[in-house]
């Protein structure tokens, strides 16, 4: 048996004895050398795996792959799911197929599973200058970790250590066969230009490997300071969770110096999305939140978007559209799915019968159960406090033509229920498998 083949075996060992799973362990399998070896090393341990292949659909092979990984796993004994994703190409094909595979990612994991990539060193020394030339700061040139949470568990790289030559003398010791994307030639994508005529390069004059890892550990200490005072900074803005996303005092923030605001959004934005902002999404939110107090800015930060209302600087999921003319109904008994992502439950106390359920659609008036005059649906919401972005998808609750409930906010003069604590669950963006 080589040295290089000891060394990976040994490394792998440790890494995991490091990490121990608490539940089921994933590998994401392409089918190209890394995830072959690493599969293959993971087999050869004795550690029980589950392989998750992600078919884009992106390249005229696509197909002969996902046959490739089947045929893999069943000879090796390991499980295998396939899920077929569809890429949106607009902010360039690499980051979209990324996204695909991760969004798949992230829904497979439950609490206490583990997700393990097959990135070595050598991808760690290309993330590092791609992140360099797009003008990342100390976060982005931390570059990749070994271990970070992804979904309801947690993704690892066990292999960065390792080169890409190491993992070509075990293929070749293990004789694997494994596949290669015609893609990975093709200098258009920025990845393939440094790998293939930049890097090769440096690496002729420099160690970039070694270099590069000291660099981005020593950054990565930065970049947790950076995320400790992002913290700090978090928790004196008074931050707190909102029907959807959270919230801080909009007059802490704004009390902060630009660049602490700068890196309180990232981190913020981070824990709940997973993505930075860039810059121009931060300049436009800081000129947003200087204009006239009475606007209401949307801006897109990261995956989230930032709002203000009521003196509270409020990050939330992007909202999808609802329909205008929404009317359906409802058994009183059973979880409603709404539009939006959203969903309506029945708390004990709430009768069964037959309702219908629907979205405001302007000009609604009601009288909550506590009050002798009716009132517009907009006053009254305005009332109650709920947040503008959330009224035109609030549920409205009729037994015939007789509204009973608005949402979980109040019931209405035509109750005739148990008790005014047998008001509806209403989730505006819940999540159904």
């Amino acid at each position: 048996m080589g040295e290089q083949t000891l060394d990976l075996q040994h490394s792998l060992r440790a890494f995991l004895a490091r990490f121990p799973c608490r539940g089921r362990r994933w590998l994401a399998l392409s089918g190209g050398l890394d995830s072959t070896v690493l599969l293959h090393l993971l087999v050869s341990e004795g550690e029980p795996v589950c392989a998750v292949h992600v078919h884009h659909g992106l390249s005229a092979n696509a197909d002969d792959w996902a046959v490739h990984c089947a045929e893999l796993a069943d000879a090796l004994g390991v499980p295998l799911v396939t899920r077929h994703v569809s890429v949106d190409a607009g902010g360039g094909i690499e980051a979209g197929a990324r996204d695909a595979r991760y969004r798949v990612f992230s829904s497979l994991l439950q609490a206490g599973d583990q997700l393990l990539l097959a990135h070595h060193g050598d991808d760690q020394v290309e993330t590092f200058f791609l992140r360099l030339l797009r003008g990342a700061g100390a976060q982005g040139l931390g570059a990749m970790r070994g271990c970070r949470p992804l979904g309801a568990g947690v993704l690892l790289r066990p292999l960065l250590k390792s080169s890409r030559s190491d993992l070509e003398a075990y293929a070749r010791e293990q004789e694997l066969d494994w596949i290669e994307d015609e893609s990975n030639r093709d200098a258009r994508f920025d990845r393939n230009f440094l790998r293939g005529r930049v890097l090769p390069l440096l690496s002729e004059r420099w160690p970039l490997r070694q270099r590069v890892h000291r660099a981005a550990r020593n950054l990565e200490e930065s970049a947790d300071l950076l995320r400790q005072l992002a913290d700090l900074d978090l928790e004196s803005c008074q931050r707190r969770p909102e029907r959807i996303g959270e919230s801080v005092s909009l007059e802490r923030f704004l009390a902060l110096r630009p660049e602490r605001q700068r890196n309180l959004l990232r981190s913020w934005s981070a824990s709940l999305g997973g993505v930075w902002p860039n810059a121009s999404q931060l300049a436009e939110l800081a000129q947003q939140l200087c204009a006239d107090g009475d606007r209401l800015p949307a801006v897109s930060v990261g995956r989230m978007v930032a709002r203000r209302f009521r003196q509270r600087l409020f990050l939330t999921p992007s909202l999808p559209a609802v329909p205008p003319r929404y009317s359906v109904t409802w058994s009183g008994q059973q979880a409603l799915r709404l539009p939006g992502q959203g969903s309506l439950a029945a708390l004990p106390g709430w009768p069964g019968g037959g309702y219908r359920v629907a979205f405001r659609h302007g000009g609604e008036r009601a009288r909550p159960l506590d009050r002798q005059h009716s009132q517009t649906l907009k006053k009254l919401m305005q009332e109650y406090a709920l947040e503008p972005w959330l009224r035109d998808r609030v549920p409205l609750i009729f037994e015939g033509e007789r509204l009973l409930a608005v949402g979980d906010l109040f019931l209405c003069d035509g109750w005739q229920g148990v008790a005014p604590l047998a008001l509806p669950d209403w989730r505006p963006l819940a999540f159904f498998d």
